[in-house]
């Protein structure tokens, strides 16, 4: 319990029984009326990031920390940010946070100190019948803005849909994702995340990690909404098909015993809402028809093949796009990377 806790006369005044998923789980509830003891310097909303509770941590209903929640029943939940406070406790200045779980069912105030990284390795989260299958599994990621935790506008900071998959699958290791915003599979460009020059498209992303593509067990590659892009310079479709299979095939040279995932572009919509399934870029070819491009040339080549519309089927659809997507085109939200990392992880420990 946190010395502010410790300073303060509680009175037990309720115990409740929550359901949650079919388990029954004990939170007391403690009130307090000490509130001078905290000043509200100011709160205003924060980009949405993920986070874990730390074993101890306390949850309050609201900014002035006046009444507290034991967090030990939801130390498996994530936490998203939704606003910060920056506070005064008895002088010491101290930040706490506004989060809400995934579902958005639960909503508290928590202290910054209290919270942790969903890579923690503290935090464990693996599904029933992953066993011990992943634990000693390197998975690398390659391809554009959805694996590395690209929102349209900002990183998720370390919480991306690959991020999410591991911690289900229940590995020891960290994902080493060399995705990054904007990748295409045909180019040869560099970018800066940051102050830190990454290798971007596909073609430099496999040359510049072939060291690291030796050492992997399991690799996705998730890449192909940018080249079809108006003015990607990739241009045709067969073109585009072309350089995935050189870069597939460098991949498997490079590591023949690594098992091979492609994973097809998620669903796409224009500014103005219009699935883009069926509708062509200046290229000739259309978003489905770049998708089932992908998928025969993955199948031929031996690559298995992840479609989140088969395996999430109802998790991103043409009525709750401006939900699902922060940019209401292409970009998830954090929330649906930790849902695409759950079904993914699942989808892996059925085969």
């Amino acid at each position: 319990m946190s010395w502010f806790i410790k300073r303060k006369k509680i009175v037990i005044f309720l115990a409740s029984f929550l359901i949650a998923g079919g388990v029954f789980i004990a939170t007391g509830r403690v009130a307090d009326t000490s509130s001078e003891e905290v000043q509200v310097e100011y709160s205003s909303p924060v980009i949405t990031h993920a986070y874990a509770l730390k074993k101890k941590a306390i949850l309050y209903n609201n900014v002035k920390l006046t009444q507290a929640i034991n967090g030990s029943s939801f130390l498996k939940t994530a936490w998203y940010r939704t606003h910060a406070a920056k506070l005064s406790i008895n002088g010491k200045t101290q930040t706490a946070y506004q989060v809400k779980d995934n579902s958005g069912k639960y909503t508290f105030w928590v202290l910054r100190s209290q919270l942790k990284s969903i890579n923690s390795n503290s935090y464990k989260l693996k599904l029933a019948g992953a066993n011990n299958r992943f634990y000693h599994k390197k998975i690398g990621f390659f391809g554009d803005s959805i694996p590395s935790g690209w929102d349209g506008y900002h990183f998720y900071m370390n919480n991306s849909y690959p991020d999410w998959m591991n911690k289900y699958l229940g590995t020891d290791n960290r994902v080493e994702n060399f995705s990054v915003p904007h990748a295409k599979i045909v180019g040869k460009r560099f970018a800066y995340i940051g102050t830190t020059r990454v290798a971007q498209d596909l073609p430099v992303a496999i040359k510049y990690h072939e060291n690291d593509i030796r050492n992997m067990n399991m690799i996705f590659i998730h890449i192909g909404t940018n080249d079809y892009t108006n003015y990607s310079g990739s241009g045709s479709l067969r073109n585009v098909i072309a350089h995935l299979k050189r870069n597939v095939m460098a991949i498997k040279l490079l590591n023949p015993t690594a098992k091979l995932y492609g994973v097809l572009p998620l669903t796409r919509y224009d500014a103005n809402g219009q699935n883009r399934q069926n509708m062509s870029d200046m290229y000739g070819y259309t978003f489905g028809q770049l998708r089932s491009a992908e998928a025969k040339l993955y199948r031929q080549l031996g690559v298995n093949v992840i479609n989140f519309d088969t395996i999430a089927p109802n998790l991103i659809t043409d009525q709750n796009k401006d939900i699902v997507y922060e940019d209401h085109e292409i970009h998830p939200t954090p929330q649906v990377a930790q849902k695409l990392g759950y079904y993914l992880a699942k989808y892996l420990i059925s085969k």
